[in-house]
């Protein structure tokens, strides 16, 4: 009985064992085929295998490789150069105050009091943009001029009366001259035009100094920018309140009838940026290169926080009595 038992539980064995063989055996014969047909499943998954497995594309209809877009260019940094009058002085600082949240503008005055055209004995103003361009990079120039060309001029000991025919041929040539030297140095020009003005007479010489102004503007290619309707009653007339350019009424104009307060000075700012922005904007505004015989570099002391410092400080009483020209004017304009 045991010796049964024990050829039983043999016999019993070796089936289990035989059932295994022939199962490993099945396994490894369908594994054998499935690998023949497919070598490289073979290969353990890599970047090589995942390679290998891709489509062959023949070189010579192979899609041209996509160039991506170029990284736009940073925002250049425009040097905004204010030359002028006191009228030019009060633009700097409304412009200023306009343009100080945009980094890409650095506002420099370089506006004179007491000064214009007619007297070039007292001041050149072509020879003073020479400096400046020498000095100064000048990207952009903002031009406020003529409160203080109401006189006559001298030339080679002859007079001539305001507005006569010599005077304008010698005053259209000194504007001319000016404009040359500006945009010789690579300047962007903006002419300001003269707002209205209290005084009747006052304001019709103004007007003839716009007629200048704006037919030169026309004759040598720069930008004559309007004030019309800027500080005005609804019939176009001076008016000393109007909207700041928030839409307060605020009062707008000096007691000379003249000039602007801050708030006036902010409107022709902002009409004066809005020109500016637009070129730019619109890709217009592109500079001629100066020459490069003429050294030009940044001055130090047009750094953007002195200039801060002189718009938050820049205010009327810091001007004393005299010409047109100046803030508290006592002598008549008409």
């Amino acid at each position: 009985m045991a010796e049964r038992a024990i050829v039983s539980s043999l016999s019993v064995e070796r089936r289990r064992v035989a059932f295994a063989l022939m199962l490993a055996l099945t396994i490894a014969v369908l594994w054998w085929t499935d690998a023949h047909a497919d070598p490289m499943r073979l290969a353990p998954p890599s970047v090589e295998s995942a390679a290998l497995n891709e489509p062959v594309r023949a070189p010579a209809v192979a899609a041209p490789a996509q160039t991506p877009p170029p990284a736009p260019d940073k925002k250049r940094r425009y040097n905004v150069v204010v030359l002028g009058d006191s009228l030019g002085d009060g633009t700097w600082a409304g412009l200023y105050h306009v343009l100080r949240k945009d980094k890409r503008f650095n506002v420099i005055k370089k506006s004179r009091v007491a000064t214009g055209f007619s007297r070039q004995d007292y001041y050149d103003w072509n020879e003073a943009a020479r400096e400046i361009a020498a000095e100064t990079r000048m990207d952009i120039a903002v031009v406020v001029m003529g409160t203080n060309d109401r006189q006559p001029i001298v030339r080679d000991g002859k007079r001539h009366a305001l507005f006569d025919a010599g005077w304008r041929d010698i005053y259209r040539s000194r504007v001319d001259d000016f404009t040359a030297t500006l945009k010789a140095s690579g300047a962007r020009i903006y002419w300001m035009e003269l707002p209205v003005m209290r005084s009747p007479r006052f304001g019709a010489d103004m007007e003839q100094f716009n007629e200048i102004f704006e037919d030169r503007a026309a004759a040598n290619g720069v930008s004559f920018v309007k004030t019309e309707g800027l500080a005005t009653g609804a019939d176009g007339g001076y008016t000393a309140y109007g909207e700041d350019r928030f839409g307060r009424t605020r009062l707008l104009r000096a007691e000379d009838g003249i000039h602007f307060t801050m708030a006036g000075y902010e409107l022709l700012g902002d009409r004066i940026a809005d020109a500016i922005l637009a070129d730019i904007d619109g890709a217009a505004l592109v500079n001629a290169e100066p020459p490069a015989d003429r050294p030009v570099t940044l001055s130090v002391a047009d750094d953007a926080a002195s200039e801060l410092e002189k718009a938050e400080r820049y205010d009327m009483a810091d001007r004393r009595p005299g010409r047109s020209d100046d803030w508290l004017w006592l002598g008549a304009t008409n």
